[in-house]
Parts: structure tokens; sequence; C-alpha cells
């Protein structure tokens, strides 16, 4: 087991993303908090229902965690899940309950979970390109940016992609059905692989907004003293805008870390700014042990507005505490 990324090595093998970044990367050596994932929400506002599933790899322990989140009527169901697992095998069917197929790689997956009181069948399709995070800063300008330390704590390649969800979610009693619900709503996914240590991780904001005709997805950290933060504004017709600079104002509840609104001033390279509004409509509490503190993450689904426009989509919102 590797202690730590090679950057140079890093570096040297990066190529112009492929299908084959689709799938699992197998680095020989997996270096200690190495996790590789893969992310899919969407939202059905109408239909009252909300998904959110992460499938992460962590083959420095041979391990595979699942998580599925599903909403229905304003009630969280939670599916977790642990893996034995030495190799990514063919056949993504390797968890009795979720499966995940891709489709066509860079463009569509499909998702399927049951259990005994739901039956979900979505289609994720791209609505925009794949957008590789690389392409929006040269690596060794990060790297001079905020230094060779963040190696050790939270170094990812990753790429994200708006996509539109269809699909059904069957309601069921006793195994049986009762109702179905015919899901049309945007969704959003992203794959990453590299470290990551949560608990170092002081916070961050994750936001995946989605308007009619435009997505808007960015982060922001904050993690040794620093603050890395990047983003891309999606837009029909038109070319990705970066986004440089985000500013958040967060208003939470009386434990001053549950959040319930916030407020992210975003510039991009061009120096346009723009202002995006959220308002938390249901909140997932995520709790993360480690041996040397707790990490908190709050999946929220928000509405969204921006100028003169309403959309939905997540926030996410992480912060952590060490011992």
């Amino acid at each position: 087991m590797k202690e730590e990324i090679d950057f140079e090595e890093l570096i040297k093998n990066r190529v112009e993303l492929s299908e084959k970044d689709e799938y699992m990367h197998d680095l020989g050596e997996f270096p200690r908090y190495h996790n590789e994932s893969w992310y899919f929400n969407f939202i059905d506002r109408p239909n009252k229902v909300f998904f959110i599933t992460r499938l992460s790899l962590h083959m420095d322990k041979n391990k595979s965690r699942i998580l599925c989140l599903l909403s229905v009527d304003g009630k969280t169901n939670t599916y977790y899940n642990e893996v034995t697992l030495n190799k990514m095998p063919d056949n993504w069917e390797f968890d009795k309950k979720i499966q995940y197929y891709c489709i066509n790689p860079m463009n569509q997956w499909r998702v399927k979970f049951e259990d005994q009181k739901f039956k979900i069948d979505i289609n994720f399709q791209g609505r925009f390109p794949v957008f590789n995070s690389a392409d929006a800063e040269d690596p060794r300008e990060f790297l001079k940016k905020y230094g060779k330390e963040i190696l050790t704590v939270a170094v990812q390649e990753h790429y994200e992609q708006p996509m539109i969800a269809t699909g059904t979610v069957d309601l069921k009693k006793k195994g049986e059905t009762y109702e179905t619900r015919n899901i049309k709503g945007f969704g959003h996914r992203d794959h990453s692989w590299g470290i990551r240590k949560w608990v170092q991780i002081d916070g961050w904001n994750w936001v995946s907004a989605q308007f009619e005709d435009e997505t808007i997805n960015f982060i922001r950290s904050e993690l040794l003293g620093k603050s890395p933060q990047n983003g891309v504004v999606f837009s029909k017709g038109k070319d990705n805008a970066i986004i440089e600079k985000i500013e958040v104002i967060t208003k939470t509840k009386d434990d001053g870390k549950t959040p319930v609104s916030s407020t992210f001033v975003l510039t991009d390279k061009e120096g346009n700014e723009r202002t995006l509004e959220s308002k938390t409509i249901h909140s997932t509490y995520l709790p993360l042990k480690s041996r040397t503190g707790m990490t908190e993450i709050f999946e929220q689904v928000a509405i969204f507005t921006c100028e003169g426009k309403e959309g939905d989509g997540i926030s996410e919102y992480l912060i952590s505490s060490r011992d």
C-alpha cells in the first residue's frame, strides 16, 4: 500500500477523459484513504420524491460502501451496506438491493433499487456533456496555490454531469405494489477518485442547482487553512462558464450547524457575478465518526433562485470537528 500520492506520476499519467474513466481506476497500489465514488441524485418535486445514492470503493481496505437515501412524501428511507470487494467486478450487481448500470459511457446510466417498501427503476440521461474539473485549473497551478500538503487530505480527479431522470417508483405494502409514481425530473451525477480524509476537511459546500436552461455546479472547501473552490455553469446554447470565486453566507437552526438557507455569490473567469440563493425543503443528517473526530454531512434538497429563475437541486453542507 502506498503511503501517499506521487503528484508527478499523477500528472504524467493524466490524459483526456475517455469512456474508460466511467469505471474503476486500477492504480495497482492504493494509498491510504483512497476513495473512488459514483454519485447520483434526482428531484421530482410534483411527485414529492427525492433520491440520492453513492457507491464508494475503498481499495486500501478492500471494501465498498453503498448509501441510498429515498424521500417520499417527506419521509426518508435510508439503506446502507458494506461489501467486501477485492476488485471491482464487471457485473455491478454485487449488492442485493441496489444495482448500477452504465448504459452509454459519459451519457447514460440506470439505477435500480428494491426492498420491502419500494421498487425504483430510474434512467439517468445526460442533458449537458460531462465536465472535467481538471479543465478548469492546471493541476500544478492548483498545487502552488494550495500547497503540497493538500495531497494527503483531499486530492481528487473528478467530473460532473447534469442529468434528466425518468422512470418509476413503486410504493409497496407487504411486498405488493399499491401505487406507482412516474418520475420525470432533473438530476445530477459525479464520479471522483483520489484521497479523501473526511475528518481533515473542516467544511465544504457542494451544490448542483438545476434550472430549465442551465445547471450551476460548484464546490467550496475549507481545509488546512485554505479554501479550494471551483465550479461551472452549464447553459443551453452557450459555452460553460468557469466559476473562480465563491462567497457563502449560511443561515442555520439554533444549533448553529443545521442549514436552512444559503446565499452564494459566484464570480466566473470573465468577472461576471451572479447570486444564487437556496432554501432547504428537506434535509438528511449523515454523521461520519472516525478515530480522530466527527464529520457531519447535511444532504439538503433545496429550492434555488437565481436571476429571477427558480429551480431545485442539492446543497450539501459538511463540517468536521477533531478530538
